[in-house]
């Protein structure tokens, strides 16, 4: 069987050896372009661009030779130099015998990310020749489109995402690859080797293993792994760290090479035992096997070893396959994973597995020039359409290796971008230097927000799906019956799909990226979800006062099936929701302890489409008495000092302002005559009797006139009780008129409140006040009553005290129910 070779493999590792031949005497031009012509058949295109260049110095006219020589800097990876011949050849020259020149040329141009210069010689090849190479042609096409990709991704340059090269401790001119940790080991594979047994042949590169300990300069590991004149790269250790996998490659002749992977024994100290070539069926006889990477599958439990080989089955050139490692038979068949591989190379991979997330190189996709990182989730054991790693992970170069450490935070990746070392300064070719890439990866959520599509109201009760686009699985799916919150942790360079559901309601499908992110936060999403059902807020009310009246039950009834009844009780507010069939009529009843019924009827039969409804239900209550009793303080002889009248024409709300206005007056004297260490609880004990129950009983009375006052809008008759008290400074007669006149200034303060609306009650009757006042008969007997005695039977807070008129009772009249409008004419 013929043997495939890539000659990308070479690109990665080495440079091909070149020794100028050692002429006799000056050689002529055509011994020069005979030596080039080997050399380049040879795939040394470092020695053939010598030796074109050569030739050219004999003539710079000659468009042929000039042709091979961009051809060898093209192929040598030498973009600049490549870019200048093609401009000289078809610019200077005029050349139009290589018309292939042009597209190479749009494609050097690509390569070092001047985008727009490329689309020119592009479109050119295309207007000038694009019937005469079919491949080619197609080629352009595809590359067009490649860079109308490059431009998108760059617009989408991740700000957040930081590349650095990493230092000369590790890199070299020549290439360095493969960077990837364990522990607190950095592994990494150099290429600035030479054979030191080549056998009369020019010495070859060769690469070989390093691990560099923390900040520990780098060290190159030990034993029989680094002893051997063959190139070594691509270590990877298994999750328990006891075994670690490489490749072992070997020249075939002066221009390729195949690679087998090897494992040897990892021991704590880092000393490597018993070697073994992986068999049959990881290495294939006649095949490259190489880019291995060791992880453990989480489904199974079982080591899973990803591999790149060009063994036949694939879909390209070079594939990413896999294989089971089971501890008593070894691996399993490998499985060429079609879902990512494409039909050009697909290199290096590396599985993230706390993320789920497979990574690798590739040329077969929209790329930026060269290879670019790609990644692709697992969902369910399938893998999801592969997306760009983007800027600035990846670039107009080729961005091989990407290797993520455990953190998410910190990854590496080997490039040839500008910025690399060079293993030829004139040139600018060659080589790879390794990235160290810090992510700062981004905290993404979804808030998917659920609501009514006719109302805009929040919708609970929901369910929503989150999907992958690029696959159609599902990766979650989130229910609030209390909200309508959905909260779902988000993957950055993403596509998602979510899906909202409720019973009774069409569902709703949104399309959303997570591509273009450059700052944590949460997405929010709005659904809106539609129904061909009616729908019915109910709210409910106290019948007086209109008041928001929680706490209710409402029982919602089918009249043409009455048992399909539904029950909700609100205990923290008055709204209910409701959805009916249209073409039905309902019953509603709302009940609460404590409060009579309401009983109303919803018909839906009038209405052909969706529609809102509402209906206010109201509940009766006799509210006064929760605030009764309640007390009004009065200061001594008020109102109307030594009137012997029963009425007066003093409003309360006045007699209390003065009253308050004597506070410091009623401290000061009656502490006066107390030793020092008395006054201060005396003086905090009227303190609390002006604020908390003069004062306080003033406002209490005022919260109750404005609910008396809902009582009788809403047309009943109400009748309080009042009893009127006085201090015993005064006989029983003259303190019976004062207890009456201090009942008649608090009704006057009822005539007078909100600038008379309770006026019209009294008139009518609808609200009838009682008036039972009492003299000293009723004061307690160790209430001072001496007239001579002004501290204590004025300023004593017992005497105080007694000063009051009282609202005992409330009431509703039973025989007479009135409407409140006619009521106030």
């Amino acid at each position: 069987m013929k043997i495939k070779h890539f000659n990308i493999i070479l690109t990665f590792l080495f440079l091909a050896v070149f020794i100028p031949m050692a002429w006799a005497q000056s050689p002529s031009k055509k011994q020069v372009l005979v030596a080039a012509e080997q050399e380049f058949a040879d795939k040394n295109y470092y020695g053939a661009l010598i030796y074109f260049n050569e030739a050219l110095e004999y003539d710079d006219q000659d468009a042929a030779v000039l042709f091979k020589s961009a051809e060898s800097a093209r192929l040598f990876n030498a973009y600049r130099i490549a870019a200048e011949k093609y401009q000289y050849l078809l610019d200077t020259l005029h050349d139009d015998q290589h018309p292939e020149a042009l597209f190479w040329l749009g494609q050097m141009k690509q390569r070092m990310g001047k985008y727009e210069e490329a689309k020119v010689y592009y479109n050119l090849y295309l207007s000038e020749y694009s019937g005469k190479d079919s491949l080619m042609t197609e080629r352009a096409h595809v590359e067009m489109k490649s860079l109308d990709y490059a431009e998108r991704q760059l617009a989408l340059a991740k700000k957040h995402v930081i590349v650095e090269r990493m230092g000369d401790d590790i890199n070299t001119p020549a290439s360095e690859v493969s960077g990837n940790t364990y522990n607190d080991d950095f592994y990494y594979s150099s290429m600035n080797f030479k054979e030191t047994n080549q056998e009369g042949r020019p010495a070859r590169d060769i690469s070989k293993l390093f691990r560099k300990h923390k900040e520990d300069s780098p060290l190159m590991i030990e034993g029989y792994l680094n002893e051997r004149q063959e190139l070594i790269s691509n270590s990877t250790i298994n999750p328990d760290g006891t075994v670690i996998y490489y490749t072992v490659c070997n020249y075939l002749n002066a221009s390729d090479i195949r690679c087998n992977i090897y494992k040897s024994d990892l021991a704590k100290d880092g000393t490597l035992s018993n070697e073994m070539k992986l068999p049959d069926p990881i290495n294939m006889e006649g095949y490259t096997s190489t880019h291995p990477f060791i992880t453990k599958d989480k489904g199974i439990g079982r080591d899973i070893l990803y591999f790149v080989t060009d063994r036949p089955g694939g879909q390209g050139g070079l594939d990413i396959w896999y294989s089971l490692l089971d501890p008593k038979f070894g691996f399993s068949e490998p499985v060429n994973m079609v879902e990512i591989n494409s039909p050009g190379h697909d290199i290096t991979p590396f599985y993230d597995q706390n993320k789920e997330i497979l990574y690798f190189s590739t040329d077969g996709r929209e790329t930026l020039g060269g290879y670019d990182v790609y990644k692709c989730a697992r969902i369910n054991n399938s893998f999801g359409n592969p997306v760009s790693a983007g800027v600035p992970i990846n670039s107009s170069y080729n961005d091989i290796y990407y290797y993520g450490e455990a953190n998410g935070r910190i990854a590496y990746l080997s490039s040839n971008r500008e910025g690399s070392l060079y293993v030829d300064a004139y040139f600018e070719s060659c080589c790879y230097d390794i990235y160290k890439v810090n992510l700062n990866p981004l905290d993404l959520d979804l808030n998917a927000l659920t609501f009514d599509s006719l109302t805009g109201r929040p919708l609970k009760n929901a369910t929503v799906i989150l999907l992958d686009k690029d696959t159609g699985l599902e990766l979650a799916r989130k229910s609030n019956d209390d909200g309508n919150e959905h909260i779902f942790p988000l993957e950055e360079d993403r596509n998602y799909i979510i899906i909202a559901e409720r019973d009774k309601y069409y569902p709703d499908t949104l399309e959303f990226t997570t591509f273009g992110e450059e700052e944590s936060r949460t997405i929010e999403k709005k659904m809106f979800l539609k129904t061909d059902m009616m729908l019915l807020d109910v709210f409910t009310f106290t019948k007086v006062g209109k008041l928001p009246l929680e706490g209710v039950t409402i029982t919602l009834i089918d009249e043409t099936d009455p048992s399909k009844q539904e029950v909700q009780v609100n205990p923290l507010s008055n709204d209910f929701y409701f959805m009916l069939d249209r073409g039905k009529t309902y019953r509603l009843i709302a009940r609460k302890e404590g409060f009579t019924e309401d009983i109303a009827q919803i018909d839906t039969r009038p209405y052909l489409e969706s529609g809102l409804l509402r209906q206010d239900m109201f509940l009766d209550k006799f509210m006064l008495p929760d605030l009764l009793p309640i007390t009004l303080y009065f200061d001594n002889d008020l109102p109307d000092l030594r009137s012997k009248k029963t009425t007066t024409n003093a409003v309360y709300g006045d007699l209390v302002g003065e009253y308050m206005s004597k506070k410091e007056q009623y401290k000061e004297v009656y502490s006066k005559p107390l030793p020092d260490d008395q006054k201060s609880k005396v003086t905090s004990a009227y303190e609390t009797f002006f604020e908390g129950d003069v004062r306080g009983g003033y406002d209490k009375f005022k919260l109750f006139l404005e609910r008396l006052r809902q009582e009788l809008e809403a047309g009943n008759k109400v009748e309080l009780v009042l009893k009127g008290y006085t201090s015993p400074r005064a006989d029983a007669r003259y303190n019976l008129t004062l207890g009456q006149r201090r009942v008649n200034s608090v009704k006057n303060d009822m005539m007078t409140y909100e600038g008379g609306v309770l006026a019209p009650y009294f008139k009518s009757g609808q609200l009838l006040l009682t008036d039972i006042s009492f003299g000293k008969n009723l004061a307690p007997p160790d209430v001072p009553a001496d007239l001579n005695d002004e501290r204590n039977s004025i300023y004593n807070l017992k005497a105080a005290l007694e000063r009051r008129v009282e609202i005992l009772r409330a009431s509703r009249r039973a025989d007479v129910k009135l409407n409140s409008k006619k009521s106030r004419k």
